[in-house]
């Protein structure tokens, strides 16, 4: 418990003394500065980075895998 609050004090401590970065690092680093996809170039745009169709992949197969062995 006491690991847990010295951790806390530590964090909080950092944060308020530290200088936030700027926007333009946080592009494409963080979900909520995400590039705009209209802005990126054609060839970015292919079916292997698209995390929403990967998820939904990876999901499938783990649906489907897991009703064969049951």
């Amino acid at each position: 418990m006491a690991a847990f609050v010295a951790d806390a004090i530590v964090t909080v401590g950092v944060s308020l003394v530290t200088k936030p970065k700027p926007i333009e690092e946080l592009q494409g680093l963080v979900y909520g500065m995400a590039n705009d996809p209209g802005r990126e170039p054609r060839s970015e745009r292919i079916w292997y980075r698209r995390p929403q169709l990967l998820a939904g992949g990876v999901l499938a197969m783990t649906a489907g895998l897991s009703f064969m062995f049951i």
